[in-house]
């Protein structure tokens, strides 16, 4: 077994084809990655626009500055001084009628602040509503405390509580959610995190690697077809048992070793351009409302395991077509399809049912789910129980597999030979 094992491997990793793919790919995760590096960007204190590496330390200085627990008394400092800029006619323009900082202003005091100010205004705004003008913080009436926990708690109720067209939170879902949010500590601790946000913004990137591998598992058993091999193999001594699960391991062993490596190279080329500060931070300060207990590392953790099911799971597809179909060509196009066909749709605004649908297919639940209140408190009411979108993810790609390999082991197994 072990013998047919290293054969099988030896087979796959020795193709040419094989080898310029998975450079190929490797290169262009390397790329895309980098580049989420070198355009990210900030703003100086003229208003002068920074890129790259010298954008990540200015924002790591100042996000660092601003470190700290975000208690009740400090938020309201943070507003009122937002606040007083107005009460100075220096600092102020009239735009279409409309009182706002000029550019000068704006640039020295609160575009330093701009993702944390901006942060602490949204969990005073309406569900699904996201306003960077900062006018829900600019009106505030202090004298009774801002209450931004409390706002945080009620504002997850609406979410839970609004009416859409077609669908609403049953009972049940809101109790799961309700207690699910209650889990989450407060008050939060606010930190230098952009490496792990960096993450969050590209790690879906790493859905494209996954085409590369079923490429290069496509003729697994098809190519054997293609060939002419099907009739030695499937009449050899353990052409029919210990073959066939050798292509099988070798197949996993093969996708799980290349893909780590693109996952190595992606995060590991992010985490050492923006630092791995703020791994321990909870991952509400990206939104107040966000429903998961997760810091940053876990939440990070959660979604490469996501990738590693779904990868999985193509490739335990990719195995069950090459069983069945007579060319690899036929099988890449299948897999092509299933992979990239869902970034051409999008989430509805008003069917629940097909939002439900769009976000478990293969490349959507390669995306993080924490942006957004209409993904983030997306789930699955089953008798008795509820399951988060992103529980149901995992689950479903585990079961995908569970169920495709045997299949795909039968199918070549009982293929009929010439």
């Amino acid at each position: 077994m072990k013998d047919l094992l290293v054969f099988e491997l030896k087979k796959i990793t020795r193709k040419k084809l094989n080898i310029i793919v998975l450079l190929g790919s490797l290169v262009l995760t390397a790329m895309l990655f980098l580049s989420s590096v070198l355009q990210f960007i900030s703003f100086d204190e003229s208003g002068n626009q920074v890129r790259g590496f010298s954008a990540i330390k200015l924002e790591k200085q100042r996000q660092e500055e601003m470190s700290g627990i975000l208690t009740e008394e400090r938020i309201k400092e943070d507003i009122l001084q937002y606040q007083e800029l107005f009460k100075n006619p220096d600092n102020v323009v009239i735009n279409d009628g409309k009182e706002e900082l000029s550019d000068s202003t704006f640039s020295k005091y609160v575009a330093p602040k701009m993702y944390y100010m901006g942060f602490i205004n949204n969990n005073y705004t309406i569900p699904n509503f996201y306003d960077y003008s900062f006018s829900e913080i600019k009106k505030m009436q202090l004298e009774n405390g801002i209450n931004f926990y409390k706002q945080r708690n009620e504002k997850v109720s609406q979410i839970l509580n609004a009416s859409y067209k077609d669908w609403n939170y049953s009972d049940q879902e809101k109790e799961f959610w309700s207690k699910k949010s209650k889990e989450v500590s407060e008050p939060y601790e606010y930190g230098y995190h952009e490496g792990w946000k960096t993450i969050f913004n590209c790690i879906e990137l790493l859905a494209l690697p996954i085409i590369a591998l079923c490429i290069c598992i496509a003729p697994m058993f098809s190519g054997e077809y293609q060939c002419g091999a099907d009739n030695i193999i499937l009449s050899s001594r353990y052409g029919k048992s210990k073959l066939i699960l050798a292509k099988v391991l070798a197949a996993f062993i093969f996708s799980f070793i290349a893909y780590t490596i693109n996952i190595l190279v992606g995060l590991g080329i992010i985490l050492m351009s923006f630092g791995g500060g703020g791994w321990n931070l909870p991952i509400q300060i990206m939104g107040s409302t966000i429903p998961y207990a997760l810091t940053f590392l876990s939440a990070t953790i959660v979604c490469v395991i996501t990738l590693y099911l779904v990868m999985i799971a193509m490739v335990s597809i990719t195995l069950v077509l090459s069983a069945k179909m007579k060319t690899p060509f036929s099988v890449l196009i299948v897999m092509i399809c299933v992979l990239m066909g869902p970034l051409f749709l999008k989430l509805s605004e008003t069917n629940g049912i097909w939002n439900h649908i769009f976000m478990i297919l293969p490349s959507i639940s390669a995306q993080p789910v924490f942006f957004l209140d209409a993904t983030n408190y997306l789930s699955y009411p089953l008798p008795g129980f509820t399951m988060d979108v992103i529980t149901i993810r995992m689950v479903l790609y585990l079961m995908i597999s569970i169920i495709s390999v045997p299949i795909a082991y039968c199918g070549f197994k009982k293929h009929q030979v010439a």
